[in-house]
Parts: C-alpha cells; structure tokens; sequence
C-alpha cells in the first residue's frame, strides 16, 4: 500500500480530519472522505495534509506525492511528533 494511503486511513482510525493543499488553495479542508482526499492529492505532483483532531487542533503535516516514487516514498516529508512516529511503525508492519 501507497504510504500516503495508509496515513489517511491511520488519521481515520484515530477519528482525525486531513485537509489537502494541492499548491495553491486548501481544496480539501478537514474532511473524512477517503474519496475526496485521495483524489485531491493524486490531482497534483505533491500535495501537503493536514491532520486534525475533533478539536481542530493539527496533530501532523505531511508533504505527499503519488507520482512515480516506491509506495514507501510517497510521504516525503512529515512532522517528528509521537502520532507520526506510531503511524510509521504501523505502515512498516504492514510492509514487512
């Protein structure tokens, strides 16, 4: 599985909200659609997320690509926080 596609669903699983900037405007904004997420971010080269708990508050940042990288290279860049860190743990045990 694409590393992008299980970080939204990790934020999901955690009842989280991901907005989408796709490099010029915020076109997803603190949504739980699978659908409209993912299409949002393989719309364009690189997309940045955020994630966002009940509250509003933004538990991560991610910069993501679906383009042309090995399915454990598509999130390129993220926030060094405890939620990230158990996300990469559960996207390795998924790999392995």
């Amino acid at each position: 599985m694409k590393a992008y596609k299980h970080l939204v669903k990790f934020a999901f699983q955690h009842c989280y909200t991901v907005s989408v900037f796709d490099g010029e405007v915020w076109e997803v904004k603190r949504s739980n659609s699978y659908k409209k997420i993912i299409d949002c971010i393989e719309s364009v080269e690189e997309a940045q997320l955020r994630i966002r708990d009940s509250e509003g508050n933004v538990i991560a940042w991610a910069l993501v690509s679906a383009l042309g990288l090995e399915d454990d290279e598509t999130v390129i860049d993220h926030t060094v926080n405890s939620f990230m860190d158990t996300w990469q743990e559960s996207y390795d045990l998924t790999q392995a």
